[in-house]
């Protein structure tokens, strides 16, 4: 046998052999890593770029590695919001087990994390981060107005707990809590969305006694219809009767805002009231103006010179003339746009309904003149990022004669929809002589004021 092995030379061949396949299995790993790395640094190059179909990929990549690379694409100002979510839907996906369990890892090290990384939280909708949601509401029970410094922050907890549907009573009654009129609007309008969602009928009292609400009725009055499939609108007195007979007992129906959207649509058109609201009511170009916090972002380019901006003054000073007969506790401000974008504002922050700021605001109105192009969306970045986060801002009447010149509608469009998910603000849209698309045209395309609007929940109005 000895003899056989010396004149074949296997153990030469063999030898050799399994030394090779030894080391193929132990450089697996270092060519999985590199290959990791390289998939990985196209994902980030893609995501940079918008492109969304190379995010795909990272679903098969749920280790420490691949998170780490997501932390840091959303935290880069470089990728796009429309990026940052599709990242979160696909990292949604990750197995509990080495996938997700290093972001719950990772909150435990950053109390303090940026808005980007907060959102991206909030869009995993992952079950096990709803005690670090609630976590951030649960101080403002304790707290005055003036001290919530950041309100968006809050709202966007709010907007996380509401993609669960089961939560503890203590849960409901917390953001029942944020209903109060104490507080800013947005995290009243994000409490009043998120009771919506939730199976829970520990709310219904504090939502009844909300359907008169100047500012946030309309939103109390459509989450009760979710839950209950009742619509009884501001009609208070009718709503503790239904409260009372069943209300304690009623099924839940949890209907969708498409089920509002198309319960509104049939409805018979309710007949207006005839007292004044609580709230600042009056008209703009033919809108009623009906709001406690209100901003007016207004075109003062080149093409409105002439009888358009002569009528805009004249708007403008009718609706500060009436002022003077509504709440102290109504705030507004002006943001015109033209040559550059300038405000009527205290700082960055809206004006108190008083002679002295009315006064002002007049004098603002009277020097207003036509000039310039039409950067939309200079001006709709300014209310973003300075503007609405440090203002309660609950309404924009936003009017225009034209498209941004400098950017595309596209871009108006994506930033009115992110001040719209931050924010909860409602556009009302004034046209001043926008184009109509022809009665017998194969496919009418809304105007860009017109998309605004229907992106909000606002209305459109051509003038």
């Amino acid at each position: 046998m000895r003899a056989f092995l010396n004149r074949s030379g296997l153990p030469g061949r063999l030898i050799p052999a399994a030394v090779l396949g030894i080391l193929f299995l132990l450089n697996a790993p270092i060519r999985a890593a590199e290959n990791t790395a390289t998939i990985l640094r196209s994902v980030s190059r893609g995501a940079r770029e918008g492109d969304l179909t190379s995010i795909e990929p990272l679903k098969n990549l749920h280790d420490n590695v691949a998170a780490d690379a997501v932390v840091k694409m959303i935290e880069d100002k470089k990728v796009p919001d429309a990026a940052k979510q599709k990242i979160a839907e696909v990292v949604a996906q990750w197995p509990a087990k080495g996938g997700l369990d290093y972001f719950a890892f990772y909150l435990r090290g950053h109390d303090r994390m940026s808005d980007d990384m907060l959102r991206f939280y909030a869009d995993l909708g992952c079950a096990q981060f709803k005690p670090f949601f609630l976590g951030i509401l649960a101080p403002l029970r304790n707290q005055q107005a003036a001290d919530i410094k950041e309100p968006a922050r809050c709202a966007l907890a709010l907007r996380a707990l509401a993609r669960f549907p089961d939560q503890t009573d203590d849960a409901v009654s917390l953001i029942a809590s944020l209903l109060d009129d104490r507080f800013p609007y947005v995290i009243r309008a994000n409490a009043t969305d998120a009771l919506g969602n939730i199976k829970s009928r520990r709310g219904f009292v504090a939502l009844i006694s909300l359907v008169k609400d100047g500012v946030i009725g309309e939103a109390a009055q459509r989450t009760l219809f979710r839950l209950t499939g009742q619509d009884f609108g501001d009609a208070t007195k009718e709503w503790i009767a239904w409260y009372k007979e069943q209300g304690r007992q009623a099924e839940l129906k949890m209907l969708s805002l498409d089920d509002w959207e198309k319960h509104r649509q049939q409805k018979k058109p309710a007949v207006a009231a005839a007292a004044e609201p609580k709230e600042f009511s009056a008209r703009f170009y033919g809108v009623e103006v009906k709001a406690r916090h209100c901003l007016f972002v207004l075109d003062c380019s080149g093409s409105m010179a002439g009888e358009r901006i002569t009528q805009l003054k004249l708007e403008m000073s009718n609706l500060l003339d009436s002022l003077e007969k509504k709440p102290k506790n109504t705030r507004f401000g002006i943001i015109t746009f033209a040559f550059e974008v300038e405000g009527c504002l205290s700082g960055h922050q809206l004006l108190p309904n008083d002679p002295v700021n009315v006064k002002r605001a007049a004098r603002f109105v009277e020097k207003m003149h036509a000039e310039g192009g039409t950067p939309m969306v200079a001006a709709l970045q300014l209310i973003a990022t300075k503007v609405l986060p440090g203002s309660d801002v609950d309404t924009i009447y936003f009017m225009s004669d034209g498209e941004p010149t400098d950017g595309t509608p596209e871009d108006v469009l994506a930033v009115v929809k992110k001040i719209h998910e931050d924010f909860q603000v409602k556009f009302h849209t004034i046209g001043i002589g926008e184009a109509i698309a022809p009665a017998n045209a194969a496919e009418k395309k809304p105007t860009l004021l017109k998309q605004m609007a229907e992106c909000t929940g606002g209305s459109y109005t051509e003038r």
